[in-house]
């Protein structure tokens, strides 16, 4: 059985209640009646729909909106579509996410006066809180290496010396 797709809002403008009922109806019907009753259905909706938009100087069913962003407008549309659409709408936010990065990624580059490092690119993707934060940590971090670093060589004259 497929999923039950949610209605839009012209969906709900051209249909009506005794419309879904009589959809729901057609499986009951015999086969030779199931087309004509399918079909009278779609031409009542289209006759709704060209009612909507025929009387001059009538304003719009809905108001307009503005376009909202492409990641915006993904998940406004997925809530209609079934598992293949939003197996491609997800396909599309991730090419777009991607796009993004790799944007960022440029910008870095040119801004650089050399090669970047993994750790620059990290720093750079966070807020501006959040990137100090990184910072103290990464000293923090070097230094403890650092630190390591000393305590096992004088370890290791240690050694030496005893031996």
């Amino acid at each position: 059985m497929k999923p039950t797709l949610q209605m839009t809002e012209f969906d709900e403008l051209i249909g009506s209640a005794s419309l879904q009922m009589m959809k729901a109806f057609i499986p009951f019907l015999e086969p030779s009646m199931q087309q004509w009753a399918a079909f009278y259905i779609q031409l009542q909706e289209l006759q709704n729909a060209m009612e909507l938009f025929q009387t001059p100087g009538k304003p719009p069913p809905w108001p307009h909106r503005p376009m909202p962003p492409p990641a915006q407008l993904i998940e406004t549309l997925r809530p209609y579509g079934g598992p293949a659409e939003s197996a491609m709408l997800d396909q599309m936010k991730n090419a777009m996410e991607a796009m993004k990065l790799y944007q960022k990624f440029s910008d870095l580059q040119k801004k650089a006066s050399g090669p970047l490092s993994p750790m620059d690119l990290i720093k750079e993707m966070l807020p501006p809180e959040q990137a100090a934060m990184f910072d103290t940590y990464n000293t923090m971090f070097q230094n403890m290496d650092f630190m390591d670093m000393g305590m096992g060589q004088a370890f290791s004259q240690n050694q030496n010396n005893n031996s």
